[in-house]
């Protein structure tokens, strides 16, 4: 959200800008930025004229040479090539010397004749990025003047970083209602009163899906002069809010949205067949929008109709059919609140973002249609002349969003905030933000305003009160508290135990997203069915939820191969997420796995370099494993996972159950995922080592050791495991 300082100052005395967007960024309404509204900064040389004649070129059709009247009695001779260029024509003209953004103007001869300065588009101005010719100003511009003086190019401009909860911000209204709160300075009262019917004009309105749209209001303009031009202190606004001006009925609408932060739109009134209704789309419905595209719609958009066809996709954007044109001269006019349900997301679906969409979909105020109606009717005639016809308006009471009443305690503000704040600081914020409040016992009964959707309950209102009394201003206070000892079982692990055993190993901690792309995780874990899918994931490569801790692990490994770094150890301890089903059937489970490959040791002169292999990370586990004293208890058995290559694959069993998977990554799996080194992985269950085993003290043997080596011949299929099991019997 962009805001003119000067448009502001209009609602709201505002002081000094740096101390008002320390305020605004301290209260929620974060100043990304301040600049000027334009890169004009030559003062003197760039000023108002008025071409008083226009002849050809004497030596080219392409170029005209105007006599330009820069007032004091000044007519200069320019040469200028803008196709715009005529007499009568009020532009902004740079004498020579004037600095321009990027260049300077001086005197100099165009084929034979001289030219005494530049007639300026407003892209040479610094005013836009494209121009198809000399800036137009209104008729009325004193001449002379100079450019940045009359166009107040040197008022700043703050942009605002709204947080998605503050669409009542995305208007100058909402602005200055902020900054009237902040700064304890009134708001100037708005002076938008009715403007009577002059022709009997109306349409039939037809709310055939309330819920969607609750208000409809409209009204129909006869007789306006499209020939008419934006006046400059409108289009200027606008530019400073971000949007082009485009043709004075489109600049008004667009003005009363960024002015009330009400969206508007016009039809043109002979195209609109019968009357209108707001209804849902008919499956397939066809629709040509005003960008150029056509989109197939279902009965989940929401259109606004007339008896015949859709004209318009509620919310969102205007048809092509009813579009005005030059040729327009009757429009009906369109103030609608629609439902934030039922806009929010529909203009993603179809690849658009718009600026009405975004501002239903975080939800305007739904008493504002008629007030912007008048608003707007005020301005058409003001700019383009014509006659109104009556206010049309539809509504359906028990489909508007209701504000509910809400119990709040003094106490509550101490309390949370950890500060006292008056009784009348608080009132007096919450009536200045439009809060409706009745004394109760020990507090309010408050009423949010139309405009808030976001104050829901107690806790809502203490932020109100604690931003606006500012958070800056609650001093700071020791807290007083009684410290326990920590109390840990003996036989107690934690995960930070696990993490630093890890290190010690040499390994480092990963952090990788719970969100992985689903086509790895598949690739890892081929069945599919336990993978919970998001609905609205950040991007397509992240919207699966990870059943396994290796896609992350993995893709983290691959970036440092792809930097030369051969050498790899990474772990990771975190939760994933099992059972695509229902509800129920989901559940989360915190593992700890590893990756490793490259080298046994760090490179260094005096070691050859080995090497890990599948015997080096199942050392490394049972060394992590030992802390639980549990590691004698551990069986490998070999397992046929897919991720794993055939012969280097075992599954991890303790107490006979199984805890995890340890193994090298099979070389097909390993080619899917663009990883050229040999890399070993595992993946345990960390509940078994959340618990340890009490040492218990053991008496030493009185003799002393005998070595022996046995050599046992067996056949080749039998498991070292099992050897291993039989020699612990034996002893």
């Amino acid at each position: 959200m962009q805001v003119s300082s000067s448009w502001l100052q209009q609602w709201v005395r505002t002081g000094e800008l740096r101390e008002l967007t320390e305020r605004l960024t301290l209260a929620g309404l974060e100043v990304a930025r301040v600049e000027a509204a334009g890169g004009l900064s030559d003062r003197e040389n760039v000023v108002v004229g008025q071409i008083v004649s226009v002849d050809s070129h004497p030596d080219t059709e392409r170029l005209a040479v105007c006599r330009v009247d820069v007032g004091n009695d000044e007519v200069l001779t320019v040469v200028c090539g803008a196709p715009n260029a005529r007499k009568n024509l009020v532009t902004a003209c740079a004498r020579a010397g004037a600095n321009l953004p990027g260049m300077q103007v001086k005197t100099r001869t165009v084929r034979g004749v001289k030219s005494e300065g530049m007639l300026c588009s407003a892209m040479e101005l610094g005013l836009d990025n494209t121009a198809e010719g000399i800036i137009e100003l209104d008729d009325n511009a004193p001449l002379g003047c100079g450019v940045v003086e009359y166009l107040d190019l040197s008022d700043p401009v703050m942009e605002l970083e709204l947080t998605p909860n503050r669409g009542d911000c995305l208007s100058m209204t909402g602005v200055a209602r902020e900054v009237a709160v902040l700064t304890g300075v009134p708001l100037a009262a708005s002076d938008i009163g009715p403007v009577a019917g002059v022709v009997d004009e109306a349409l039939t309105i037809e709310l055939e899906a309330p819920g969607g749209c609750p208000r409809y209001v409209g009204r129909a303009i006869r007789n306006i002069d499209m020939s008419a031009r934006t006046p400059d202190w409108m289009a200027e606004r606008l530019r400073r809010s971000g949007m082009r001006s485009i043709s004075p009925i489109v600049d008004i609408t667009n003005y009363v949205m960024h002015e009330l932060g009400q969206p508007m739109h016009a039809f043109d009134l002979d195209r609109i067949r019968g009357g209108i209704r707001v209804r849902m789309a008919h499956p397939k419905e066809q629709l040509a929008l005003l960008d150029g595209n056509e989109v197939e719609l279902d009965g989940e958009y929401l259109v606004i109709a007339d008896h015949e066809r859709a004209i318009a996709l509620a919310g969102i954007m205007g048809g092509a059919e009813t579009a005005i044109s030059g040729e327009t001269r009757d429009i009906y006019l369109e103030s609608a609140f629609f439902s934030p349900d039922m806009i929010r997301g529909k203009a993603r679906l179809l690849g658009m973002q718009t600026n009405a969409s975004h501002r239903f979909e975080r939800g305007v105020d739904y008493e504002m249609q008629l007030r912007a109606m008048e608003r707007a009717t005020e301005l058409v005639l003001q700019i383009t002349g014509g006659e109104p016809g009556p206010v049309t308006h539809a509504a359906c009471e028990d489909d508007l969003p209701r504000r509910e009443p809400i119990s709040f305690r003094e106490r509550e503000i101490e309390r949370t905030l950890g500060c006292a704040v008056e009784t009348d600081g608080a009132e007096r914020i919450m009536r200045d933000l439009g809060i409706s409040l009745r004394p109760e016992e020990g507090g309010w009964r408050a009423i949010p305003p139309s405009w808030r959707f976001d104050i829901q309950g107690p806790h809502d209102l203490v932020e109100e009160v604690g931003r606006c009394h500012g958070f800056d201003a609650i001093a700071p206070r020791v807290l007083a508290s009684v410290p326990e000892a920590g109390r840990r079982r003996e036989t107690d692990i934690s995960a930070h135990d696990m993490k630093l055993r890890m290190m010690a190993l040499g390994y480092h901690e990963a952090v990788t997203y719970s969100f992985v792309d689903p086509g790895v995780q598949d690739t890892l874990t081929p069945d599919s069915s336990g993978t919970i899918m998001l609905k609205n994931p950040i991007a397509e490569n992240m919207s699966a939820m990870r059943k396994s801790l290796w896609p992350g692990l993995l893709d983290a490994a691959r970036t440092n191969l792809r930097r030369q770094e051969r050498r790899v150890r990474l772990f990771e301890i975190g939760t994933v997420f099992l059972g695509g089903g229902s509800i129920e059937d989901r559940k989360e489970r915190v593992k700890m796995a590893a990756v490793a490959c490259g080298s046994v040791q760090p490179r260094q002169w005096g070691a050859t370099e080995t090497d890990i292999d599948f015997f080096d990370l199942k050392g490394d586990l049972v060394n992590a494993l030992s802390l639980a004293g549990g590691s004698s208890n551990l069986v490998f058995r070999k397992c046929g996972h897919p991720a794993l290559q055939p012969g280097q694959g075992a599954e991890i069993l303790l107490d006979d159950r199984c805890i995890g998977l340890l193994g090298k990554l099979h070389p097909a799996r390993a080619r899917a995922l663009d990883i050229d080194a040999d890399l070993f992985m595992l993946e345990v269950d960390m509940e078994c080592f959340f618990s340890a085993e009490l040492p218990r003290f053991a008496e030493m043997s009185r003799f002393p050791p005998i070595h022996r080596d046995l050599a046992l011949v067996v056949e080749e299929t039998v498991e070292v495991s099992l050897l291993e099991d039989e020699i612990r019997v034996a002893a």
